[in-house]
């Protein structure tokens, strides 16, 4: 299927090279359908922080060489869902990779639990990087669920009991064992996300006194 005449439209703009607007418009009419796209492609399994990544990858990827997209050939939004798909994959491997190398951090034998350690070192972070108050305005740009939040706040706290988190994410009438692994599921997902997220924002701030 070719390009639609609205992305015919927004592609000869970026091509011109001459229309600042051009690209942001572009981006908003198409990052929540790309994210949309691998959602579905990725099924069950999709990561929303790596699903994101790569919806917005894709984009500036297309920004920087719109000539390799052929408008008679797809449309703009498939060209562009085919490639952050392929993001997708690519930091999907390398997250599972990166798992397999720190397996040992589950060894039983440890005796600071995984938990503990994400917040030891969100801990660190705050104390060495950041005053709580930018802290606090760092998250609530990054996270608009204030389901999320509230977790964070525990984990921040170190807040280690299993209770805190099944009521707030509505798992209290499950089992104890159900509520771990869901419990560890979304502290992982969202300490990797925060931790990422900082660790950019750091390396900006400290380039920009450089």
């Amino acid at each position: 299927m070719k390009a639609t005449a609205q992305e015919y439209n927004f592609h000869q703009r970026i091509l011109a090279d001459d229309d600042p607007v051009a690209f942001a418009q572009l981006a908003e009419c198409l990052y929540f359908p790309l994210v949309q796209d691998i959602q579905q492609r990725a099924r069950s399994h999709a990561d929303p922080a790596l699903v994101e990544e790569a919806a917005g990858q894709a984009l500036l990827d297309y920004r920087d060489a719109p000539t390799r997209y052929d408008p008679d050939r797809a449309s703009l939004r498939s060209y562009l869902a085919m490639a952050a798909y392929r993001d997708y994959q690519n930091e999907q491997a390398k997250e599972l990779r990166m798992q397999a190398h720190q397996i040992s951090l589950f060894d039983p034998t440890l005796q600071e639990s995984v938990e503990s350690l994400e917040s030891m070192e969100l801990a660190e972070i705050i104390a060495s990087k950041a005053q709580a108050e930018e802290l606090w305005q760092f998250i609530q740009e990054l996270f608009h669920d204030p389901l999320e939040r509230r977790i964070i706040a525990l984990i921040i706290n170190r807040v280690h009991a299993p209770e805190p988190y099944a009521q707030i994410l509505g798992i209290e009438d499950v089992s104890h064992e159900k509520q771990i692994e869901q419990i560890k599921l979304v502290k992982y997902r969202i300490t990797r996300r925060l931790r990422r997220r900082i660790a950019q924002r750091f390396q900006l701030l400290e380039g920009d006194r450089s």
